[in-house]
């Protein structure tokens, strides 16, 4: 009876909420250790403890036996009891514990009405804290505000397929929502008024101030690895380098540093230069003798197999005196002898 849902909760979407996980996957929740050690007779409160203290990555199966995460199993636990609405915006509304905001975020997105997905998910794209996610074959390094984009985008996050929820302009005309999202961003705009007497030419100043300044936030967010941030910056036409630079001058990736063009220690010494030509020069020389090296002496199994070129020519030598010996009549007249026969007769 530990699997079963509470009595007490309302079916989500016309069917009971844990169905809104797959049946393979849920199956494999309740046979994981941790479901039983741990998840046994929770409440929301002690779920809510276990996110803060245990939950240390988000993700959804791993492993060759597709074993489940925590963060699965506390999701799974959520829709069995079915917690109230106010104790969910706590969760997603805590700012000490990133992993109970991503847990209450993700769940929220499968059982929200799509208005209020919208309202209470989009101010979290001012959060930009990191999160540890786990593939099913590695980890990488999550952005909060990408997790709740891929939940407001993506069709599947964590291996979950999650409920179907409609475009804001479609809310926004049928009137569940008021206007367009309004971003952080937009108090660095600076934008002018439309009632206030400033001339066209001072407003566009003031535009292309304030996209000047967003440019170099996200440019900022792309040095740091923003996948997001490197994708609007490669749309908009700029270079972005593996580091996440983008079309910057050595002296501006430095912070302004005259030294760019000079490889400093950290102790502060300057290094000689790496000449690269002359580096993979030596490369190529030490490949080679290397292989001459392997070519000469051969491996147990490939190479030294084959004869040498001295062998083969006394084997072969050999071999035509052997032939000749046994062509001549002396060799067969002995033969004869050895076996009591008379000698042939010339």
């Amino acid at each position: 009876m530990a699997n079963v849902t509470d009595p007490l909760a309302r079916p989500i979407h016309g069917t009971n909420p844990q169905n809104l996980i797959e049946y393979i996957t849920r199956q494999r929740i309740y046979d994981s250790q941790y479901w039983k050690e741990h998840l046994f007779g929770c409440t929301a409160a002690d779920v809510a403890e276990k996110a803060a203290l245990q939950l240390q990555a988000i993700g959804g199966s791993y492993g060759g036996n597709a074993k489940p995460t925590r963060f699965l199993c506390l999701v799974l636990k959520m829709l069995q009891i079915q917690p109230d609405d106010e104790i969910v915006d706590e969760l997603i509304n805590n700012e000490n514990f990133k992993y109970v905001r991503a847990l209450g975020a993700f769940y929220l997105r499968l059982t929200g009405r799509p208005a209020d997905i919208y309202q209470k998910l989009e101010p979290l794209y001012n959060d930009s804290r990191k999160l540890k996610y786990r593939n099913p074959s590695d980890w990488k390094i999550l952005f909060m505000d990408e997790f709740v984009d891929q939940l407001l985008k993506e069709d599947r996050v964590c291996g979950i397929a999650l409920p179907r929820l409609p475009n804001r302009d479609v809310l926004v005309e049928s009137g569940y929502l008021d206007g367009p999202r309004i971003s952080a961003v937009s108090a660095l705009l600076d934008l002018p008024s439309e009632t206030g007497g400033i001339d066209d030419e001072s407003k566009l100043e003031q535009c292309q101030d304030g996209a000047e300044k967003v440019l170099s936030l996200i440019m900022k967010m792309a040095q740091d690895g923003n996948n997001i941030a490197i994708d609007t910056l490669t749309e908009r036409g700029h270079t972005v380098s593996d580091q996440g630079t983008t079309g910057m001058t050595e002296s501006e990736f430095n912070g302004g540093d005259t030294h760019g063009s000079e490889n400093v220690n950290d102790d502060g010494n300057k290094v000689k230069p790496i000449d690269v030509e002359n580096d993979k020069k030596k490369r190529k020389s030490t490949d080679k003798k290397r292989s001459k090296s392997k070519k000469k002496f051969g491996s147990l199994f490939k190479v030294s197999a084959k004869p040498l070129k001295d062998e083969t020519d006394s084997t072969s030598k050999q071999a035509t005196k052997e032939k000749e010996v046994e062509q001549s009549d002396e060799y067969w007249n002995n033969q004869r002898a050895k076996l009591g026969l008379n000698p042939l007769r010339e």
